[in-house]
């Protein structure tokens, strides 16, 4: 097992650019050490830790609501088929040269049907967030996955409301979103026609919560498929230590695509 020491955090260059409790009436035993266990927490615990094992797939550094869609080779279908069929998670991080970056997401797949020629069409949604505290080895095939343990970081940042900086920060992106969408679709930035119609379908309205909210402006700016008109800031977003700085990296981000938009040079 590798140590989440070894996975690449987001650097200060990328960031500048860019459990549950017991019931009470429960059953006790009496072990060796004569200390009583609770089995109802013991069982939660043991939940617990049964839910934050996931088999790892190393795509793409997607945030929450976005949408991949690709032809899925037989053994990444074989893969998907064998952990719902055993209740299992599969989650996604991305990759920075060789070496995996430390938070991720959980895919949620969906089969399309087959292409015409032949092959399995797949979707994975992005779900709830993650961060890697163990990975298993490497597999043969980048398909199959590898097992890792991972922490949910939703569930590990208890709820607290936001600071006052951080809501100004969430505040100043809804003016800067709006200049943008209107910049990408009256410069015809888009690859394809309704190509930004089909992200914000995906990606649903702005959300409030000022980390969801930066997390959105990522999946916004650097869509899949990719439109190629801001840095990529998803990595940075995902791995931010703090609401503010995770608002400060969308913010740059957005800024920065926006100056090129402005600009009648191809963006990159």
């Amino acid at each position: 097992m590798r140590h989440p020491a070894s996975l690449p955090r987001a650097s200060p260059h990328l960031v500048a650019l860019c459990l549950a409790a017991a019931g009470s009436s429960s059953r006790r035993v009496r072990m060796d050490s004569n200390e009583a266990v609770d089995m109802a927490a013991l069982q939660a615990r043991i939940e617990q830790l049964k839910a934050s094992q996931v088999q790892l797939l190393d795509l793409d550094a997607m945030v929450p609501r976005q949408k991949l869609v690709l032809e899925a080779p037989e053994a990444l279908v074989e893969m998907i088929h064998r952990e719902q069929q055993a209740g299992g998670t599969i989650g996604m991080v991305g990759r920075q040269r060789r070496q995996l970056f430390s938070h991720g997401v959980e895919v949620l797949p969906e089969m399309l049907g087959e292409t015409a020629d032949g092959h399995m069409q797949l979707a994975l949604r992005a779900g709830r967030r993650f961060e890697v505290e163990e990975l298993g080895e490497e597999a043969d095939s980048r398909w199959v996955g590898r097992s890792a343990r991972v922490r949910w970081v939703e569930e590990a940042t208890g709820g607290k409301a936001p600071s006052e900086a951080a809501r100004v920060l969430s505040a100043a992106l809804e003016p800067l979103v709006r200049e943008w969408v209107e910049l990408v679709r009256s410069t015809g930035r888009e690859r394809v026609e309704g190509q930004i119609d089909g992200v914000l379908d995906d990606l649903g309205p702005m959300p409030e919560e000022p980390n969801a909210r930066a997390l959105w402006v990522a999946g916004l700016i650097n869509p899949l498929p990719a439109l190629g008109v801001a840095l990529e800031i998803r990595p940075a977003a995902l791995m931010a230590s703090s609401t503010e700085e995770r608002l400060a990296v969308v913010e740059m981000g957005l800024r920065d695509s926006i100056r090129r938009l402005y600009s009648p040079r191809p963006p990159f």
